[in-house]
């Protein structure tokens, strides 16, 4: 059975990372909006995106740390759900940005083990690299919301409550910094939060022209061999 699992993982190794960052997209960029915007079913398919996420990185892994990770992050969002309907509170926020946490960690860990690890750098590599980037932009969205869960003067222009659209204005801060873009309506006010946001904008900077550029080239040249 082993065997078999490691003979899946390898032939599958590259393409899951390929599927993984669809479906990073479409829980980041599609599913998050539409929950902001309070669509019948966008929550529903969040937990199953999620859940079959978690699936593909296990496929991809079988570090038990990473199951662990994704075991939790999945029991936390649950609970959160189940608790927000029954008596809403922080809690909730603060057990939602533990799962994006580790949902983050686990990608992160995982996905770079396996973009920056030995063997021939494929398109899929490439595009797991891309991967990592958007795994560490959802990591600093957690981080924010905890920052903003305990201090409702970290950020001007938004407070960090129990809303629909908490996720979606989180990544679009988080991201807003990590691409240099910033998004204008929103600042950190908080000295933590503060640092925390340079750090995500340093990384923004310097991972496309350092590592991805890295990678780019590795697949280029790989090719013409």
């Amino acid at each position: 059975m082993d065997a078999k699992l490691s003979e899946l993982r390898e032939r599958w190794r590259d393409p899951i990372l390929t599927a993984l960052t669809i479906m990073l997209c479409l829980l980041l960029f599609v599913l998050a909006p539409l929950r902001a915007e309070r669509i019948p079913g966008a929550q529903e398919a969040g937990f199953a995106l999620v859940a079959v996420l978690t699936g593909a990185v296990l496929l991809l892994t079988g570090k038990r740390y990473a199951i662990w990770a994704l075991v939790t992050a999945i029991l936390f969002a649950g609970f959160a759900a189940i608790h927000r309907l029954i008596q809403p509170s922080m809690l909730d926020v603060y057990l939602d940005a533990a799962a994006w946490l580790l949902l983050s960690l686990a990608l992160i860990l995982e996905v770079g083990r396996t973009v920056f690890g030995p063997g021939r750098v494929t398109y899929h590599r490439v595009v797991g690299a891309v991967l990592l980037y958007l795994a560490v932009g959802l990591g600093f969205a957690a981080v924010f919301a905890f920052i903003g869960a305990a201090s409702d003067k970290a950020f001007s222009g938004f407070v960090v409550s129990d809303s629909a659209n908490l996720a979606d204005v989180l990544i679009y801060f988080s991201f807003g910094v990590l691409t240099g873009i910033g998004s204008g309506d929103i600042t950190a006010l908080h000295p933590i939060a503060r640092s925390i946001v340079l750090l995500e904008a340093m990384f923004g900077q310097l991972y496309p022209a350092t590592l991805l550029a890295r990678i780019v080239t590795l697949e280029i040249e790989d090719r013409r061999i």
